[in-house]
């Protein structure tokens, strides 16, 4: 058994504790990265993958083993460590962390209808002449990120993309962008990722965002078999509660450590 199916069957069964991404963003940097798997009798037991400066992927089958790094003499900068690991994981080797949170949507159920507020209706991206204004809007809901419009075209190119999970939310009385859905679906492995949802602050409050995770939901619905998110935990917009709300479940948490 490969490095790459290995993981790709182990994520399937459990997306949330093996990864603390979707699933296409790990195997895309493959190729520049060093990988480890141990097997018995054809059961993964342990999977990592890393390079000279990051630690990737490190998944065990048994969760309460002892942290044991395939490469000891690197130091990797930056580590990505599910919660279950924390307490054997050489944190002191790090100067930073930050925990984010990871849930999943089982599309058990079907979606219904989100009903925004009046006055406000959903509109698709017209990706060819408004990634200027995806890159202004997502750095007004932020103090400390501004994307920028080549980083927004670089989205468009992800094998993931899909026009149609590209969403406006438009205040109808001023005809402009007050919300930003963008999802992805990876047809390979049927997973769909949320990854903006953005509301303008002088709209929070009004359950834009959650209209906005139910008409992806929705959209996503019929094509994929669940659908992941994450963020950080300790956001005091708390997006977690929203995505909860509209069926998201799951405790799994990942710490990002970096020096």
């Amino acid at each position: 058994m490969n490095f790459r199916d290995a993981l790709i069957s182990t994520y399937c069964d459990n997306p949330c504790q093996v990864l603390p991404n979707a699933l296409w963003k790990t195997l895309a940097r493959l190729e520049n990265l060093q990988t480890s798997i141990r097997a018995e009798k054809d059961v993964v037991d342990n999977l990592q993958a890393w390079n000279e400066t990051n630690l990737m992927v490190y998944w065990t089958r048994h969760r309460k083993q002892p942290f044991e790094f395939s490469q000891p003499q690197t130091n990797p900068n930056l580590a990505l460590i599910h919660q279950d690991y924390l307490q054997a994981f050489p944190s002191r080797k790090f100067t930073a962390r930050e925990p984010y949170f990871r849930l999943i949507h089982r599309q058990n159920e079907p979606q219904g209808k989100p009903s925004l507020p009046n006055g406000f209706s959903f509109v698709e991206v017209n990706i060819q002449q408004e990634t200027g204004k995806v890159s202004q809007l997502i750095g007004e809901c932020y103090e400390d990120l501004q994307p920028t419009v080549e980083s927004v075209m670089a989205w468009v190119r992800h094998p993931t993309f899909d026009p149609a999970l590209w969403l406006w939310v438009i205040d109808n009385s001023k005809a402009i962008p007050i919300g930003l859905g963008i999802a992805e679906i990876d047809n390979n492995v049927r997973e769909g990722s949320l990854e903006w949802i953005q509301v303008l602050p002088n709209y929070r409050g009004m359950g834009i965002g959650t209209c906005i995770v139910q008409e992806s939901l929705s959209r996503l619905e019929k094509q994929v078999n669940f659908t992941t998110v994450s963020g950080k935990a300790d956001n005091i917009t708390n997006p977690e509660a929203i995505y909860r709300s509209c069926g998201f479940t799951g405790s799994d948490i990942w710490w990002m450590f970096s020096n």
